[in-house]
């Protein structure tokens, strides 16, 4: 390490920049402890006021010219009383946003939590910190906060939080036809929103060109609102998944269902009490761990529209998600397409004249000059002549396994 100490970095070689990378990253770790010792007795001291300044904070915005946040963000750090995260940041091992998505968990803890255990909330929070990014300290965090919040709580204060939760949704229509909204919405169905958006909403992958996907994220949001909606509007009543009404998977022993009290930890990591899972749970179909078919016919006549519950089933296992060459959207996002329109070419509505199509990809269809076939159990997708004059086929391979990808 010495030898490479003060060597250019164009001269090192892909370890040794590595390795240099992280032993730098280590020592601007330790540093940065050091720097908060110092804020720490200038805040004891009162150096901000004695030099005309209102406190700790407003000093280093002056003297050091950080932002306010970055300020008082440095300040709780260094003034906290918590010593395991003191100590990991003095030895490099966790960053100052762990430290601070740390306390920030740890000053909302109740009064009438034991020392003991408050230590051992730290100690897992720190442990956690040393092997993870600090956003995934923030949702073990959340998940701490839940169960604090669980635990000071009766569980009819809590049904009464649930009951009128905060859901707002203003809507008015401009003179060019557009749909223009704003609202708020609870912590529950602001992390339902937010899971639904995250994938969603993501930049499609380069095109053939190596062009990046064209749209701002406010465009990509609004495909994703009108792939919602859309999935939505496939339902008589409730939502659905994958053409289904809301199928909800439990883990949870019969009794703790059957209480009044307590708290169930979803698949997500969320919390939520029992009497709440109840109410989900009232809109969904509960399945069993072991499931087993019954046997459904999957080929319908013309008159049949739309697919059923078993032929989407059965579409999601074959075409695993949009069948699109580069959609990586899974199957709760599409709907099944006639591949042989029934309304005018007679097209019939069983499993090999149907494939999944994602709402987005769906337009190309229709309005891309894009046609779809089946061949051999499979999907292809036939570019218009414009994009390919020799109109070659293309199959899907964004839902393969990585060892079907590299073998292609």
């Amino acid at each position: 390490m010495a030898e490479t100490e003060h060597t250019a970095a164009w001269q090192l070689s892909d370890d040794e920049l590595a390795s240099m990378l992280c032993a730098t990253e280590k020592r601007l770790r330790i540093e940065y402890a050091r720097h908060l010792e110092l804020v720490a007795e200038a805040d004891r001291r009162g150096l901000g006021p004695s030099n005309g300044c209102r406190d700790t904070a407003a000093f280093l915005v002056g003297s050091t010219r950080v932002s306010w946040q970055d300020a008082r963000a440095r300040v709780a750090i260094a003034t906290s009383d918590l010593s395991l995260v003191r100590a990991a940041l003095a030895a490099g091992e966790i960053t100052a946003g762990h430290a601070a998505e740390i306390i920030a968990v740890l000053d909302q803890a109740p009064e009438a939590l034991e020392a003991q255990q408050f230590a051992a909330d730290e100690a897992t929070l720190v442990a956690l910190a040393r092997q993870a990014i600090p956003s995934t300290v923030r949702k073990a965090g959340q998940r701490l906060l839940a169960y604090w919040d669980l635990d000071r709580q009766e569980p009819n204060g809590r049904d009464e939080e649930l009951r009128r939760p905060k859901r707002e949704f203003r809507y008015c229509w401009t003179r060019e036809g557009r749909l223009r909204f704003s609202g708020e919405f609870d912590s529950e169905t602001g992390h339902l929103a937010e899971d639904l958006f995250v994938p969603l909403a993501k930049p499609e992958p380069k095109d053939e060109d190596g062009d990046p996907d064209s749209r701002t994220t406010a465009e990509r949001q609004g495909d994703a609102v009108a792939a919602i909606f859309e999935l939505a509007a496939r339902s008589e009543d409730l939502p659905v998944r994958a053409g289904e009404r809301a199928v909800a998977t439990v883990t949870v022993q019969l009794e703790d269902l059957r209480r009044e009290a307590g708290s169930v930890l979803l698949d997500n990591g969320d919390t939520m009490t029992t009497s709440q899972l109840r109410r989900l749970l009232c809109d969904a179909k509960i399945y069993p761990a072991v499931l087993g078919g019954e046997g459904q016919v999957l080929d319908l006549g013309r008159a049949a529209r739309t697919a059923t519950p078993a032929q989407r089933r059965a579409l999601a296992i074959r075409d695993r998600g949009c069948t699109r060459p580069g959609c990586d959207r899974g199957p709760k996002w599409t709907t099944p397409h006639h591949i042989i329109f029934w309304a005018t070419q007679g097209g019939e509505t069983n499993v090999n004249d149907l494939a999944l199509v994602c709402e987005r990809c769906h337009h190309l269809i229709h309005h891309g000059g894009w046609d779809i076939r089946l061949h051999d159990g499979v999907v292809h997708w036939v570019p218009p002549a414009w994009l390919d004059p020799q109109r070659k086929p293309l199959r899907n391979k964004a839902h393969d396994p990585p060892r079907h990808q590299a073998a292609a």
